[in-house]
């Protein structure tokens, strides 16, 4: 993915209050001073093991429900995020961390198909993180960017589109168009054209990222990207009727392919 949750990064030290959040209240969780007190579905007596009833800070909760998402436990990551996001609730809405925790609450929904859950999720998140950062920020360009591919998934294309464009206009912005990012995300606004037979919208954005691409001198090249590339704008050809120029790209990245 192009989006980045980063929990590595400079915040201000708060004290949280006792507001709650929609998600929060949504999923039934309460957080009490003194002793944590779980109220929810799921993982409830795990977590009493796991924390020991003890006041645990934003970055522990985060940590231990990124280890518990990577091993598996997936109702224990949910739990351990909602008390991450009680955590943040109460700190200044210049402070990124309840979006970024509510962020990585929807792609954890999204990975177990509960749309609607991770739609409100991200709708917050990405408000939060506009105000925190202001609209043009390179995180809240990569949240877009989130919630643009969760939008594409549910086929939800006019919700889609405005998304991908916004954040590579920010990203272009920031990076100048050679970014590596700005060439992910340029493929991607490309092949969600070509999944919706815009030809003609599709094709000036691959033949950019392919010039960029190729341009590059050899050790620095990335292949992979240049593979995605030619292998999607092969496919446009091929849907246009120009099969020579299709069989063109193709034998390229064989070639390519062969070589590494």
């Amino acid at each position: 993915m192009l989006v980045r949750h980063d929990l590595d990064m400079d915040v201000p030290q708060c004290q949280p209050s006792g507001v709650r959040t929609k998600v929060e209240r949504r999923a039934g969780v309460r957080v009490r001073v003194g002793c944590d007190v779980v109220r929810s579905s799921i993982a409830a007596a795990a977590l009493a093991a796991l924390l020991g009833c003890q006041s645990q800070s934003w970055e522990q909760y985060m940590d231990a429900a990124a280890f518990a998402r990577q091993d598996g436990r997936i109702e224990e990551a949910e739990a351990l995020f909602l008390l991450a996001a009680q955590a943040a609730a109460g700190f200044d809405d210049a402070d990124p961390r309840l979006a970024l925790t509510l962020g990585n609450l929807a792609e954890l929904y999204h990975a177990q198909a509960r749309d609607e859950e991770a739609e409100a999720a991200w709708r917050e998140s990405l408000a939060r993180l506009e105000r925190a950062e202001g609209p043009d920020s390179l995180r809240a360009a990569r949240f877009a960017v989130d919630a643009a591919v969760f939008y594409t998934v549910l086929g939800r294309v006019e919700e889609a589109e405005p998304l991908y464009r916004r954040a590579l206009e920010t990203l272009e912005r920031a990076h100048g168009p050679w970014h590596a990012d700005v060439l992910e995300l340029r493929t991607m606004l490309a092949g969600f054209l070509l999944q919706q037979q815009r030809h003609a919208e599709a094709e000036p954005l691959y033949v950019e990222v392919l010039a960029i691409l190729l341009d590059a001198p050899e050790p620095e090249r990335d292949h992979d990207r240049v593979l995605t590339a030619l292998d999607e704008y092969a496919a446009l050809l091929r849907a246009t009727g120009r099969a020579d120029e299709a069989a063109a790209a193709e034998a390229r990245a064989r070639r390519i392919r062969a070589r590494f």
